[in-house]
């Protein structure tokens, strides 16, 4: 079994032929892959290391259902994926809700504010949720995709089927003479 490795330039050069960008919106995705990646050191805490999740996702549609178009408006390849990283110690509701307990809840359909139990990362594959996406430029300046926020999928519910009550005939009011309007007014 070989192996083939690309060079610095064949990479610089494929880096061109990746995919295109999607605008800045809401997309429905769906949960294609979770990896957990081991100590994993905080930048911003040189003591902390923490399991950090790989969350890789396929783009459905945009979140009002409309086709997908990238960013200069040609179509998408059904195979389109976002990638994600997050913090599963970090799950917090003050003072605001974290990214992770947002993906957690809305891909199991809870509210932020209930308990979230999940004995397996994998369950998650497979389940839909809002996803919102902007574009932004990464350390070497390259426009990319990045989502900074996750909502659930709302649908709405059936109309209810309740018995219609016919309501009570309102009081006519009593005639007015037609002479009251035959008046001009004085302006």
């Amino acid at each position: 079994m070989g192996v083939n490795i690309p060079s610095a330039a064949e990479y610089e050069d494929q880096r061109g032929e990746g995919f295109t960008l999607l605008p800045a919106d809401d997309y429905i995705v769906e949960v294609k892959q979770v990896t957990v990646q081991k100590d994993k050191q905080d930048i911003f805490d040189a003591d902390r290391k923490f399991d950090q999740l790989e969350i890789r996702s396929r783009v459905i549609s945009f979140a009002n259902g409309d086709e997908l178009l990238d960013i200069e408006g040609d179509e998408v390849d059904s195979e389109r994926l976002f990638f994600d990283w997050l913090d599963p110690s970090r799950v917090g509701l003050k003072p605001q809700p974290a990214k992770a307990r947002k993906f957690f809840a809305y891909a199991n359909s809870l509210d932020l504010e209930d308990h979230i139990s999940i004995e397996d990362f994998q369950t998650l594959v497979g389940k839909r949720l809002i996803a919102v996406v902007i574009v932004k430029p990464n350390a070497k300046g390259i426009k990319q995709n990045k989502i900074i926020d996750y909502r659930p999928i709302r649908t709405r519910r059936a109309r209810s089927t309740a018995p219609t009550i016919e309501a009570p005939v309102a009081a006519v009011a009593p005639e007015v003479e037609a002479e009251a309007f035959t008046d001009d007014l004085p302006f």
